[in-house]
């Protein structure tokens, strides 16, 4: 296995693995964190006097860094036991940044180890419902610190992260977060000061926890601060992290006005962005937020795109025809634009074929109900739209070739119309209709 792979694998263990292990500990902390140490502590020694070539001694030292630990994290369930996987954390790190000085720079897995080891732990810091004991928090306060130090010695900011939450007295203690998680109104200077501090992947993760654990209205608090803060302006995650929030919890009217402020092209290229993180049905509340927009406005401009994304993702969120129809149809109703309808139609036809035919039908009725009587060119794509949805319905074909040739007189038209009506009559046999008398005449 690779030193990379290794470094995977230490980050996988130590968030999940150890919820597979026995719920009692194997051995003592103190009993541990003697014996780990003493390993860590040969590994490194085995480092100052290997023979080998820089590079390979730091890839074989971080190879074996990642086994040591995966060892000794799985000891404990990070549910039950999170305590001894901090002390297990705050040895590794004190190890690590002792062993810097000695590896070698040109090894890609050192930057890689450390940034796994750091992610983890505060993972695992963020986690606790429950304040950790002050002897222990100042331990790996003061052993943070030692470690950022020797670090930064080496041009190493990586515990940077780290270091930020070891200046509080707890994990959520800090007086500027508690007032922006608790809607209190805190200093501009002062909330811009605790950002820049904390750093953007540090509040992206006490955001995700936050949702994680259903505190989606604190989480949209946090994000819209930091979607606003001037140290963050490229950072355009925030701004789709605060917009899914309110999707789950804001007042519909503060929804619109936010996205309003916000260019489809943009919203289109953040759905894209919780797609690809997997988070599905963020993108799919996102992407029916702008979505339903544009309709209520009447605005076509990214229409069909939107559309499509929604429709995909609606299909892979709900596989329920019956679902995927009632919130079509939910759509058409808001309508103010014949070009939604037709869009909703379209990936009607593309998702359901059949199944949906009769709801596309009495969109297409809705439709032409909506358009005035001078905009010929819509009502002719209308009827071409009827056309294609019953292609085999001779009756209703006539009737929209030459509602066409009205609208539209051409020669193309009047023969197409002409051939139609030469056609013999067709015997309709309602039980066997596509769809129902009812719609067939209204």
């Amino acid at each position: 296995m690779t030193v990379c792979a290794y470094a995977a694998e230490l980050d996988v263990k130590m968030a999940d693995e150890e919820t597979e292990q026995d719920p009692s500990p194997q051995i003592g902390t103190e009993q541990m964190v003697s014996t780990l140490r003493e390993r860590l502590q040969a590994l490194a020694t085995a480092l100052k006097d290997s023979p080998e070539p820089a590079v390979q001694s730091a890839s074989v030292y971080c190879q074996k860094f990642c086994q040591v630990l995966v060892e000794f994290a799985g000891q404990w369930k990070i549910d039950v036991h999170p305590l001894p996987l901090l002390e297990v954390y705050i040895e590794a790190i004190l190890s690590y940044a002792s062993a810097v000085p000695y590896l070698s720079s040109e090894c890609e897995s050192i930057p890689l180890l450390l940034e796994r080891l750091s992610l983890s732990c505060v993972e695992l810091l963020l986690a606790q419902a429950e304040k950790i004991p002050v002897a222990l928090w100042e331990r790996f306060q003061s052993s943070v610190q030692s470690a950022h130090s020797l670090l930064l010695q080496n041009g190493n900011a990586q515990l940077c992260m780290l270091s930020a939450l070891a200046q509080e007295n707890g994990v959520w203690s800090n007086s500027t977060l508690c007032q922006i998680l608790s809607k209190d109104t805190p200093q501009t200077e002062k909330v811009n000061e605790f950002l820049a501090l904390e750093g953007p992947i540090l509040l992206e993760m006490r955001i995700k926890h936050l949702i994680k654990e259903n505190h989606v209205e604190k989480a949209a608090l946090l994000a819209k601060e930091c979607s606003e803060c001037p140290n963050f302006r490229g950072r355009g995650t925030f701004k789709q992290t605060y917009l899914v929030c309110l999707c789950a919890i804001g007042p519909q009217e503060q929804l619109m006005q936010k996205i309003s402020e916000v260019d489809c092209k943009d919203a289109l290229e953040m759905v894209c962005n919780l797609e690809s993180d997997g988070d599905e049905r963020g993108a799919l509340s996102l992407c029916s937020a702008f979505l339903t927009r544009q309709i209520i406005q009447g605005d076509v401009y990214c229409a069909w795109e939107l559309t499509l994304f929604w429709s995909k993702l609606l299909k892979r969120v709900e596989p329920s025809a019956q679902v995927f129809l009632d919130r079509c149809c939910q759509l058409s109703r808001l309508s103010k634009s014949v070009y939604h309808i037709l869009f909703l139609i379209k990936v009607i036809q593309s998702e359901l074929e059949d199944v949906g035919l009769h709801v596309c039908i009495e969109m297409c009725i809705r439709a032409l109900q909506m358009v005035s009587g001078s905009d010929g060119n819509v009502k002719a794509t209308i009827c071409k739209t009827i056309s294609c949805l019953l292609p085999t319905d001779l009756e209703v074909k006539r009737a929209c070739q030459l509602t066409e040739f009205l609208l539209e007189p051409t020669v193309d038209s009047y023969y197409a119309v002409e051939t139609l009506y030469n056609e013999p009559d067709q015997k309709l046999e309602e039980e066997n209709l596509p769809v129902p008398n009812s719609l067939r005449w209204v």
